[in-house]
């Protein structure tokens, strides 16, 4: 695991600190570059074995610090508004913050038990989808497009495709009222899956572990619970890859 809880506390002390408007600014420049030297190192890694630039071709160490530098600047654009964002909302129950969640979660392509490392630290989590975002940001800018269809050569300077909202503000979906909507066609067509499968893979969202899931479902174990999970991530990804290419990987 590249992140535990003492991470967590650490991170959200530094963030706390650098939003902290009554503090002299050498102390929230301080406490800016030290969450700089704490993050740094996990975004980075994150895009260097990311599954979105692998799918385009660009698992490359450059394109890797490319993804970390437009995360970096997101997270200080606007005086830090998106950390500022993260403080306020991370104690509400609902919210965009959350639909964006559950849509990062639903097309998570690793499958891996980091995921419920995630729903244990927010920051971390927070700071996973919005470099998910940023990766995406970076294929853009990369290949471009032409006539519908992504360009594959590595090396072209295509301008990026237009983003709303302020560069740099926030990730590209962000209204609440898109998010909401695409996250209740998500969940209609789960509750097309059978009862079992169904069952699991809402808990899941719900931050329920796998030996929970199978408690709950009188499976034999924790594995057929996760497989019931990946079964069901699996028949999203089928379903909606070309409708959500950006969220569930297009063809």
């Amino acid at each position: 695991m590249d992140w535990d809880l003492a991470d967590e506390a650490a991170g959200v002390r530094l963030v706390v600190a650098v939003c902290d408007d009554a503090a002299p600014r050498a102390a929230r420049e301080q406490a800016w570059h030290a969450l700089l030297v704490q993050i740094g190192p996990v975004i980075e890694a994150w895009a260097t074995r990311s599954p979105i630039l692998r799918q385009a071709r660009l698992a490359n160490p450059d394109d890797a610090r490319a993804v970390l530098t437009l995360t970096i600047e997101r997270l200080a654009a606007d005086g830090f508004a998106n950390l500022r964002r993260f403080l306020a909302r991370r104690p509400a129950p609902a919210g965009d913050a959350d639909q964006l969640d559950v849509l990062g979660r639903l097309g998570d392509d690793d499958g891996s038990d980091d995921d419920r490392a995630a729903t244990q630290t927010p920051l971390r989590a927070w700071l996973r989808t919005l470099t998910r975002y940023c990766e995406r940001d970076q294929v853009r800018r990369r290949l471009g497009e032409s006539d519908g269809h992504a360009k594959r050569g590595v090396t072209t300077d295509a301008a990026p495709l237009p983003t709303t909202g302020l560069p740099g503000a926030r990730p590209p979906i962000t209204d609440v009222l898109t998010m909401a909507a695409l996250v209740d066609e998500v969940r209609a067509y789960m509750a097309t899956f059978p009862a079992a499968m169904r069952t699991a893979l809402e808990r899941w969202l719900a931050d329920a572990d796998f030996d929970e899931i199978a408690a709950e479902l009188a499976l034999p174990d924790a594995a057929r619970a996760r497989a019931l999970v990946r079964a069901g991530q699996a028949r999203l990804r089928e379903r909606f890859r070309d409708r959500m290419p950006a969220m569930f990987g297009g063809a």
